[in-house]
């Protein structure tokens, strides 16, 4: 096997700093969803995959009460000693999000930072339906991807935390993109294949899951146009 080739558990191979978001980038979405949802203090949010609870630390900070899952170890225990220093309630577990036991009174649900379209179709669909069944009636999901449409058209580019820009390569035959990530010091480079939903595709899947499309924005919750940089789904569970 070459050091590029598409690994089935490709996410499990990727350097931990790769996966690393910008601070100051995350306080600034988590305030745009604190204001577009109108969450008060108390609101129980999911962050899933959390990482070092990149989204779910600011949120707190502005009143949300936490829980955060992530398949890595060591980012639960970086997540969980922020939330310690800052005296902040969170709640944080190492599992993969596919077959944990999930909370069931969540009041959002945020999956962010193209965390979604890892696994099959079906695999995706599933997650879909975990989710929803994560949520209160009345509860939303954000989902926060690339622009599908410029993936396609070959337009679309990730800068990592590491600060290098990487492409996304799209495959018109399997509808996913395959964005490599540099190699370290430590290992040779990963392949990540990720499967790509256009916006008609996220609203059946939407459906299939019992869950109502609110809408689709750009960054910053602005509308969402050709030309948007990413994408963000906005679901509720009626």
């Amino acid at each position: 096997m070459s050091n590029t080739t598409v690994l089935t558990e490709w996410f499990r191979h990727v350097p931990e700093d790769k996966w690393l978001r910008d601070p100051a980038a995350c306080r600034a979405d988590a305030k745009f969803i604190w204001d577009k949802l109108e969450l008060k203090a108390g609101v129980k949010v999911l962050e899933c995959p959390c990482g070092k609870a990149d989204l779910g630390f600011p949120l707190a900070r502005l009143g949300a009460i936490v829980s955060g899952i992530d398949f890595n170890s060591h980012f639960i225990i970086g997540a969980k000693n922020k939330f310690q220093r800052a005296a902040l309630e969170g709640s944080f577990k190492t599992a993969d999000m596919r077959t944990c036991d999930l909370p069931t009174d969540m009041d959002v649900v945020i999956n962010w930072g193209s965390s979604f379209g890892y696994f099959s179709d079906e695999g995706n669909s599933d997650l879909l339906q975990r989710f929803a069944g994560a949520l209160n009636h009345g509860g939303r999901l954000l989902i926060e991807v690339a622009n599908p449409d410029l993936v396609v058209a070959g337009k679309a580019t990730r800068i990592i935390a590491s600060g290098d820009q990487v492409e996304e390569h799209w495959n018109n035959v399997t509808h996913r993109a395959t964005v490599i990530f540099p190699a370290t010091d430590f290992r040779g480079p990963v392949s990540a294949s990720v499967r790509v939903y256009s916006t008609d595709e996220f609203k059946k899947m939407l459906e299939a899951a019992g869950l109502s499309l609110v809408g689709f924005f750009g960054p910053g919750f602005a509308p969402f146009t050709a030309d948007s940089p990413r994408l963000i789904v906005l679901a509720v569970k009626p």
